[in-house]
């Protein structure tokens, strides 16, 4: 017998129901106007002379944020009990400020970040509205009643519609056509605005404008096709784009029609390990073959992936498509069975599958709609943006996973009570918490990060703030990591990480420079791997991960590119890790040895830290409890750059 598959509950609930969605591209929400956040023309100026005076560096600085929180604007997370932090506090907590959990303890942020989205669910934002503002019509109802207190069958309700053949907002407060949900979404679509113009430091911190939109998965069983929506400026469509309305498809093409003149905007695609692999199966969401246009505007739109969260990392799994001993790394689902695709993982599951399948189809229609660049989010429900230390994790779920009780599995979150599902099979002790996006930007501003997320110059860490950098080119020098100008060359003679190289010489290969420096308040760095991934003559698929730096002193073997273990060791009675083993910083020059200049490839860059204990195991010794058996004790925090892609 197959054994139960565990589904996070947030998406579960977001599913609704389960029945088949049909939504054609054409169904898409009225078009509406550019907006600008309204400022005195002075505020406006001002912060232009800001931007100017920001300091800016050619070559490039590092600067770490995240792209993906919910606060109290978000419906699931309201009802889970994060009622008190909205975009305001979100914002605070991101500069380092203390802000207070669900759960009544007060948190603050290791180290502030340097930029930030709030992305709120698109779905029910209208909804969340009429609730919880006296002043609306409808406040009074039987449902808003329902989700004040709440209740988490009013929210079913809500969300059911979205699997509806065709998508229908809840009429008892949305009315027969459902246009009072679709008005209200102004009221706190402008004040997501206010709260990202507010908080807009040029120079020292940026906040972008944003929304998620949250598709669900025909199959049902929690699958999700979701994206955030990342705007350049202040000048943001009048209003958002749902599920409600349409498909990721039709997302886009709203984008294109209502994103014009200074509005730019970028989607992210998150959770492939949740799409139930409609994300890379080379087909519309829907099922329905896609056309040129959709596959040129997808490659336009979709400039990144999402490569972990917390509920799961997409890299990689051993056994599909892989033998990468690393890619089982903070996974949710087992191998789909013959025949399956939900609840479980398929080929189309993982973004380095993905890299690898859009090789093919560029070569067959001339497009590569799923040329990603990486990056890492939280999905956070807290309104504690990139809150990721494992030492101190107390949950990204308000009430659903407030308690080391909950997030260990001993007692049942209280939506899995309401819902009938036990502690023992409440998925919450698979969750980890979370990934931070990195940028090489020239400055903190708007623009410039906006820019640099746009060209793909990123990378995604586990949670830490490791920094991880590439070069790749024809002509860069051997040793060029050991000589002082090495970023100056490898921007004069290459491309970075989200680059392109073209046409290889005869004789020809590229030479790529990695550079990793550890994050001083995480454990030191033990490897740095090149992963390669091409197209052959024949159309098979291949890739390769080749160890190209090794920690203290170690050299990697020659034919199984591997470097020797480093030794390094946790205390699971402390969770003290090894001193003496480890590097701050590593860095290399490769050339790859297997190149053949006729195939189409990529290569990305990914380091490895020591391993440092769990957040379960750390909350297992604060409860004084026999730690789970079926959960890893320890885990081994990593950072992926974005990859450099080759074209014939």
């Amino acid at each position: 017998m197959r054994p139960m598959v565990m589904i996070p509950l947030l998406v579960l609930v977001l599913s609704g129901c389960s029945q088949k969605q049909s939504q054609p591209e054409a169904q898409v929400a009225p078009e509406v106007g550019v907006s600008t956040t309204n400022q005195p023309e002075s505020a406006s100026s001002i912060v232009a002379e800001q931007e100017a005076a920001a300091p800016r560096n050619p070559l490039m600085n590092v600067y770490f944020g995240e792209l993906h929180v919910h606060t109290a604007y978000s419906l699931d997370s309201y009802i889970f009990g994060n009622t008190l932090n909205d975009p305001f506090e979100a914002y605070k907590f991101a500069k380092g400020e203390t802000v207070t959990l669900p759960n009544g303890a007060t948190k603050r942020i290791k180290k502030p970040l340097d930029f930030a989205a709030i992305t709120d669910h698109a779905e029910a934002l209208g909804e969340f509205e009429i609730c919880t503002n006296p002043a609306m019509k409808g406040y009074s109802s039987t449902t808003c009643q329902g989700v004040r207190s709440n209740n988490i069958k009013p929210f079913q309700e809500i969300f059911a519609g979205i699997a509806q053949a065709v998508p229908k907002r809840l009429e008892g407060i949305c009315g027969a056509d459902g246009s009072a949900c679709v008005k209200a979404v102004s009221g706190p679509w402008s004040r997501v605005q206010q709260a990202a113009a507010e908080n807009y430091e040029p120079g020292k911190f940026t906040s972008f404008v944003g929304f998620e939109y949250s598709g669900n998965a025909p199959e049902g069983k929690g699958g999700m096709m979701h994206r955030n929506v990342i705007f350049k400026s202040a000048s943001v469509p009048g209003t958002v784009f749902s599920a409600f309305e349409g498909t990721g498809e039709a997302l886009h093409a709203w984008l294109e029609q209502n994103c014009t003149g200074d509005c730019n905007v970028l989607t992210i695609p998150h959770n492939s390990n949740f799409y139930w692999g409609r994300l890379y199966w080379g087909k519309n969401s829907d099922g329905s073959e896609w056309t040129q246009e959709q596959v040129e505007r997808r490659a336009r739109m979709d400039r990144l992936v999402e490569i972990m969260q917390i509920k799961g990392a997409s890299e990689c799994q051993v056994g599909i498509m892989t033998s990468d001993e690393e890619c089982n790394f903070e996974l949710i689902f087992p191998k789909c069975p013959e025949g399956e695709n939900a609840a479980c993982s398929n080929e189309y599951a993982f973004v380095r599958n993905g890299l690898k399948l859009g090789l093919r189809h560029e070569a067959e229609i001339g497009v590569n709609p799923f040329k990603h660049g990486i990056v890492g989010g939280t999905d956070n429900h807290n309104g504690t943006p990139s809150d990721t230390a494992e030492d101190d994790f107390q949950g990204h779920l308000a009430h659903n996973d407030g308690t080391p009780q909950i997030r260990l599995g001993l007692e049942p979150n209280p939506t899995s009570l309401a819902m009938g599902i036990s502690a023992a099979d409440d998925p919450t002790k698979l969750y980890n918490p979370g990934a931070v996006t990195g940028v090489w930007a020239e400055s903190n501003t708007r623009a410039d990060i906006w820019d640099a997320l746009h060209r793909k110059e990123t990378f995604g860490t586990s949670g830490t703030r490791t920094a991880i950098r590439m070069f790749a080119g024809f002509d860069l020098p051997a040793n060029l990591h050991e000589q002082s100008d090495w970023v100056s060359v490898g921007y004069d003679r290459g491309v970075p990480q989200g680059g392109d190289l073209t046409s290889a010489a005869e004789g020809q290969a590229p030479t790529l420079v990695v550079w990793a420096r550890r994050d001083p308040q995480s454990a030191p760095l033990q490897k740095l791997q090149i992963i390669k991934g091409w197209r052959t003559a024949d159309d098979e698929l291949q890739e390769m991960t080749y160890d190209v730096a090794c920690s203290d002193g170690g050299v990697p073997d020659k034919d199984t590119h591997r470097c020797p273990d480093n030794g390094a060791t946790v205390n699971l009675e402390d969770c003290s890790i090894s001193t003496d083993r480890g590097s701050a910083e590593l860095a290399t020059t490769w050339t790859d040895p297997d190149f053949n200049a006729g195939e189409r490839a990529f290569y990305y860059a990914r380091v490895l830290e020591n391993p440092v204990c769990r957040w379960s195991m750390y909350d297992a010794h604060r409860l004084g409890v026999k730690y789970p058996d079926k959960l890893k004790a320890t885990v081994k925090e990593r950072a992926w750059s974005s990859p450099v892609w080759y074209t014939p």
